[in-house]
């Protein structure tokens, strides 16, 4: 029982915003997403020396009410009748800094809870039980993966080698989760609607760029999605943004290096980091160039 479970972080290529549905969890739009191999949670369970449920991220002892919070989600899936355990998660995704440390997160426990309780579930199984944790969760199964409106999971392909780096705005928590965000958003956002065909045209789109391994069309694509998504906060009420003058700044210099002939495009989740979507092939010069313009971290996703 000592080995780690692991789970990946998803950025999409076309956004999830908005539950139709909590239950079961069904979104929206359909959705496409890009899994970051280097940005990842492990973790692994134990029976707890104590007499309660234990819960540590990066060693920190997390509170009675994150303990609950946790312990309700795996209770709906292992025994009832068990001993008490410590959970222990390590995460490389900065926690709700819009890296999806949800979705890696989530996989991460749901693998774990498979194996510690000898559950032996397909990955088909595994797959509905994240939505539950995390919606966008469901999607990290899958290199390439696709959400649709019904709840299935579809693993896509592409000949392209894409990856992505992250231009890191800030690293901290924020200030309004995402779920609540987007429960905003979905209730009294003056776009919602607009954003919601949007997203299913983009999400046709972008499945036939990605069969015809169109990489300038995924790009823009991306790009214009993520706007669009955001720009539902600022029509809601009250009205928010995760994005700051830094995020801003981040995808002009995506845009300054496309005019000077470097292949990448940027998208944005809720929060202010800027993620950078390029082949691998052009990693280092695209690193080289970027790190020239970014001062800040820059994190790169894939091995």
């Amino acid at each position: 029982m000592d080995s780690y479970s692991l789970g990946y972080a998803n950025i999409a290529l076309v956004k999830y915003w908005g539950k139709k549905s909590k239950n079961p969890v069904l979104p929206y739009n359909p959705n496409i997403s890009l899994r970051l191999d280097k940005l990842l949670s492990k973790t692994k369970i134990e029976k707890s020396i104590s007499d309660e449920d234990e819960f540590y991220i990066n060693d920190e002892k997390q509170s009675k009410d994150e303990v609950e919070k946790i312990i309700n989600f795996i209770s709906k899936f292992t025994p009832k009748e068990r001993e008490k355990i410590c959970i222990k998660s390590y995460n490389t995704v900065p926690t709700a800094a819009g890296l999806s440390s949800s979705s890696s997160g989530t996989m991460a426990l749901v693998l774990a809870c498979n194996k510690y309780f000898n559950l032996n579930k397909t990955t088909s199984e595994l797959i509905e039980i994240s939505k539950e944790g995390s919606g966008s969760s469901c999607r990290s199964f899958y290199k390439l993966a696709s959400w649709l409106e019904d709840g299935s999971v579809e693993e896509l392909s592409c000949d392209l080698n894409l990856a992505m780096m992250v231009l890191v705005v800030n690293e901290e928590r924020k200030k309004i989760s995402s779920r609540v965000a987007m429960e905003r958003c979905v209730q009294t956002s003056s776009t919602f609607n607009s954003w919601i065909k949007k997203a299913k045209d983009d999400f046709n789109l972008m499945k036939k760029a990605l069969n015809n391994n169109d990489f300038k069309q995924i790009g823009e694509i991306a790009e214009s999605n993520a706007l669009a998504m955001h720009d539902t906060t600022r029509t809601s009420t009250p009205s928010f943004s995760f994005l700051t003058e830094e995020s801003y700044r981040a995808m002009e210099i995506v845009k300054e290096l496309r005019k000077n002939g470097y292949n990448c495009y940027f998208t944005m989740d809720a929060g202010p980091n800027v993620k950078v979507l390029y082949l691998k092939e052009n990693q280092e010069k695209i690193y080289k160039e970027i790190s020239k313009l970014w001062k800040k971290k820059i994190i790169l996703c894939m091995e």
